[in-house]
């Protein structure tokens, strides 16, 4: 009876190990939009490898993100190891202190795999996926953020131990915990494989850092497993990045690792975030690592704020937002900053305030500018245009001063659409409410009108219905069909003004392509900077 029971006990202790996972995976198309999945995983047939997750770093700011996520990181690992999950601690170059130890000798004692994928002992910086797309982010000064004077004192302080500051990692931090019954140690891309292998492991998670170097490109990384077949996910709040917000792009530490997020959700795998095995909220890290001060800046408008086809066509590419960030960046004497694009196609001032003002501008950041840009799309769908206007626009301004109080309010005027088309009658009724308010104009018009004259139809895309191509010229039209109920050739550029410019009205969506939005962004840039200025220099 006894035997029966303790049997007994051990069946319902291995079932309990191997409850599947419940993981909901992150991926994104082409065009960066997100979508889930929803997937359960066999706790025996799961691995999580820690990434460097080291004792020190070069970088000062880096030790104090890691240090602040490695609480909840060593969580993960309990959670994760008390289901049956095979953990790989993996702190490169750090294996001395490890020789002899249980999980040590549990990877090298791993027997060879029946398949070793060529140069699996190698670090891997690309894989086909990426090979045309635009890198997120310039790592090329080894993504170090430290304030320079910090970093300075950092180094010596490193030096003092007796570390070799470029290098001074020696173990594993020791917030997370090594159980030498079960984990296993290694930094070799052959042994990691050869251990996976033997458990018929499928599915690996990656947790550590740095997720644009390490991470990805280690022989153990996520390119490896991804390209030779293992079903490999990045645990997404439990990363950073070597990122320095003083390059390109010029955004935060936080955008720059979201970014690179997006760019492995693309290219690379899927991701997940930590709540899914331990509860509560995905971890996010504090104010305290935020860096310097950044101006908030909201941009706010109908689709030639938003840009929807160029990000679609173009999603890698710098679009307004980043143009404007990246113009403001290159003056040195400003502080940075982060640019929210608010814009909506088809969107009026009316239909904003009902419907998502408070979910797409109320929640941002206290903003330092906002630029509002409406007028085309509200003389079109609202009555008593000339009335109704100027009273939903003062009652988005009085929003914005509640809600964004220290904020700077910007009235634009409406770009021409073309030299003919100049919408004098909406822009003479913006400085109007601009005067009433006390506010400063925007008048963006004269710029892209100047530019319109040097090249009238280089500022638009081409958006053409296929029902209006003839049959004889519709396989031209093929490769660049958005399809619908009504399929549209879409192009950025003159691509195709060779073969349907003939057809009426071919350009006639005058809509700005990349270029014309790179004008606004370039004449935003140069009338706001000096306004910064101004207001720093005020204060």
């Amino acid at each position: 009876m006894k035997t029966l029971a303790l049997l007994l006990a051990v069946t319902l202790s291995a079932f309990a190990a191997d409850t599947p996972l419940a993981l909901t995976l992150q991926s994104r198309s082409p065009s960066g939009r997100a979508s889930l999945v929803k997937e359960s995983w066999l706790p025996s047939r799961t691995a999580i490898i820690v990434c460097d997750m080291w004792d020190l770093h070069h970088c000062k700011n880096a030790v104090t993100r890691e240090g602040e996520m490695a609480p909840r990181f060593n969580e993960v690992l309990e959670k994760a190891r008390k289901e049956g999950v095979l953990i790989i601690h993996a702190p490169s170059s750090c294996m001395k202190p490890y020789e002899g130890t249980s999980a040590r000798e549990r990877a090298k004692s791993a027997p060879p795999a029946a398949r070793l994928p060529d140069h699996i002992a190698d670090w891997c910086k690309q894989i086909p996926a990426e090979e045309l797309a635009v890198y997120p982010l310039d790592q090329s000064d080894g993504g170090e953020d430290d304030d320079p004077a910090e970093h300075a004192k950092w180094a010596v302080e490193l030096t003092a131990k007796g570390l070799n500051p470029k290098a001074p990692w020696t173990k594993q931090i020791d917030t997370l915990r090594i159980d030498q019954e079960k984990d296993a140690i290694s930094d070799s891309g052959v042994e990691i494989w050869n251990l996976l292998e033997s458990r018929n492991i499928d599915n690996v998670i990656l947790m550590g850092v740095h997720l644009n170097m390490c991470v990805s490109g280690r022989p153990f990384g996520l390119r490896q497993m991804a390209k030779n077949g293992k079903h490999v996910v990045l645990m997404r709040d439990m990363t950073d990045t070597m990122y320095n917000p003083a390059r390109w792009p010029f955004v935060s530490h936080a955008q720059g690792t979201a970014r690179f997020i997006q760019h492995v959700e693309r290219l690379i795998c899927p991701t997940i975030t930590s709540d899914q095995l331990i509860g509560g909220q995905p971890f996010t890290f504090s104010d305290a690592t935020a860096g310097k001060k950044r101006l908030q800046i909201i941009l706010l408008g109908d689709s030639t704020t938003e840009a929807s086809i160029p990000k679609q066509l173009a999603p890698s590419e710098p679009q307004i937002e980043d143009t404007l960030r990246i113009k403001l960046a290159e003056q040195t004497d400003l502080p940075p900053c982060d640019v929210y694009n608010e814009g909506v196609s088809g969107e009026y001032i009316r239909r904003l305030l009902d419907t998502r003002y408070d979910k797409a501008v109320k929640t941002k950041p206290q903003a330092d500018y906002i630029f509002i840009r409406y007028g085309l799309n509200d003389q079109s769908r609202i009555k008593d245009f000339n009335t109704a206007f100027p009273k939903d626009f003062h009652e988005l301004l009085e929003r914005l001063r509640k809600d964004h109080p220290k904020a700077m309010l910007i009235p634009m005027t409406a770009i021409p659409y073309a030299l003919n088309n100049l919408h004098e009658d909406i822009n003479a009724l913006i400085q109007q409410i601009a005067t009433a308010e006390k506010l400063t104009l925007f008048d963006i018009a004269p710029r892209y009108l100047a530019e319109l004259k040097k090249n009238p139809d280089g500022l638009n895309y081409r958006r053409y219905s296929l029902a209006k191509i003839p049959e004889n010229l519709r396989p031209f039209a093929t490769p660049y069909l958005q399809p619908g109920t009504d399929p549209q050739v879409v192009v950025l550029d003159n691509r195709l003004d060779g073969i349907f410019g003939h057809l009426p009205d071919w350009t006639g969506d005058r809509h700005p392509n990349l270029a014309g939005y790179n004008v606004i962004a370039d004449e935003t840039a140069k009338w706001l900077a000096p306004v910064i200025r101004s207001r720093i220099n005020a204060k």
